[in-house]
């Protein structure tokens, strides 16, 4: 063994595992090898008595038990975290689906026809025969109010109100209509707001 050995050895081994075999050998041989051991030797024993008589500000009962507490309340805190987000993701869908249902509920767009000949109620019933639940009707007066969901919906009821109504009117009026077929039925259109 030589010097660059013992010492690399030195450095990384505590030095009461070099008082055997080849590196206790060496050390006995080279006198500037065993004058380096020496004192790498007392630098460890001043060290460890140095820290051995240092005491620490807290007791390590009080300061593990604290430990442990904090670990409990990170680990509530990261259950209450989690269950905050839990409960804020489910209030925000329902809040989306309840509005979605809002909004697929009501008749984004109305129309008011008065009826000249017509009945509001005759009017009302025909309406829900042929264009079915997905209309909405009120009914004041001579007043018929549509509402659908969409323009396409509106324009076929007034079509169907416009046919029946150029009926009514001929037959009353024998057989002269008192003008167009679509001034039959005066309406005015109004878009809801969203």
């Amino acid at each position: 063994m030589n010097c660059d050995t013992y010492l690399s050895m030195l450095e990384t081994l505590p030095v009461d595992e070099l008082a055997y075999g080849d590196a206790a050998h060496h050390a006995a041989t080279c006198r500037d090898c065993d004058r380096v051991t020496r004192v790498v030797a007392e630098r460890e024993r001043n060290m460890l008595l140095a820290y051995g008589t240092i005491t620490p500000p807290v007791p390590t009962g009080p300061l593990a038990a604290h430990a442990v507490e904090l670990s409990r309340r990170r680990r509530i805190a990261f259950f209450f975290r989690t269950g905050l987000a839990a409960a804020a993701v489910v209030s925000v869908v329902g809040f989306v689906m309840t509005r979605r249902a809002a909004t697929a509920s009501i008749a984004p767009v109305t129309e008011t026809f008065r009826l000249q000949c017509m009945s509001v109620d005759d009017a009302a019933a025909l309406l829900r025969e042929s264009l079915g639940p997905n209309i909405r009707l009120s009914a004041r007066g001579g007043i018929l109010r549509i509402g659908g969901r969409s323009v396409a919906e509106l324009r076929q009821a007034r079509s169907f109100l416009d046919m029946y109504e150029s009926r009514c009117a001929l037959g009353a009026t024998g057989g002269v209509f008192p003008g167009s077929a679509a001034g039959a039925v005066k309406a005015t259109r109004r878009v809801a707001p969203f």
